[in-house]
């Protein structure tokens, strides 16, 4: 059942609002042009259609924070670890325009354990390593070839509405933050750190561009399987 912005309690909003005010405060302090790209607030109608023509159910923070801000504009320095996040519209069309066919081989718990145990991806918590966006609604990119989602339907282990980064070309999927709300105190803590001490936060800023996009990768390069992939028996890809 589609759910309308009075059922986004005050407490959502209220948590929302004040991580964005962290965020912004920082920004200021680090890279006060970007600022200006961050977009005014979403109309009501315009967040509860996006729930209805994907038929999905948003979590209740990422509403709320559409109501602070819309997405952000393209432009540098970009105030996100992206090129922009997606206002509710951009979330509407490029989520539908999203085409990843299903490979029944490659979505194999078996082969993504053979996978990950082969080095051959990279996989940073409970998220299955699939491109389609089946059960996710993309928010952010860069260059189309890194995109953060949230992830409605994650696996044993993972949060209904986690936020993940995906990049395509480097086959990666890290999970960024249980929630909206959790990646915005995330990034405003990396984002304060940075002010206080550039080398002891994992963010990279640079003042043309803005904060680099590699934000909240998990540096080790082979990871063990995340838990609900552990006691699975790995099986190559049958096109090996």
């Amino acid at each position: 059942m589609m759910r309308s912005m009075a059922d986004t309690d005050e407490r959502s909003f209220e948590n929302v609002a004040n991580a964005w005010a962290r965020v912004e405060e920082a920004l200021n302090r680090v890279l006060a042009d970007s600022l200006r790209l961050l977009a005014g607030p979403a109309e009501v109608r315009e967040v509860d259609a996006v729930d209805a023509v994907l038929g999905v159910t948003l979590p209740l923070d990422f509403r709320a924070s559409m109501c602070v801000h819309n997405g952000s504009k393209s432009g540098d320095p970009s105030p996100v670890p992206l090129d922009y996040l997606f206002n509710t519209a951009d979330i509407v069309e490029l989520t539908q325009a999203w085409h990843s066919e299903e490979d029944p081989d490659l979505d194999d718990p078996r082969v993504m354990a053979c996978l990950i145990d082969e080095g051959m991806i990279h996989v940073n918590g409970p998220v299955r390593p699939t491109s389609s966006l089946a059960g996710r609604v993309v928010v952010g990119t860069m260059n189309g070839d890194v995109n953060w989602f949230l992830d409605l339907d994650p696996p044993e282990g993972g949060t209904p509405g986690q936020v993940v980064r995906m990049d395509v070309e480097s086959f990666e999927w890290d999970v960024l933050a249980p929630s909206w709300t959790q990646l915005l105190v995330r990034y405003a803590e990396d984002l304060e750190r940075f002010a206080a001490d550039p080398d002891s936060s994992p963010l990279l800023i640079e003042e043309e561009g803005g904060p680099a996009c590699d934000w909240g990768v998990a540096p080790v390069y082979k990871l063990p399987r995340p838990a609900w992939l552990r006691d699975v028996r790995a099986r190559q890809p049958s096109t090996w």
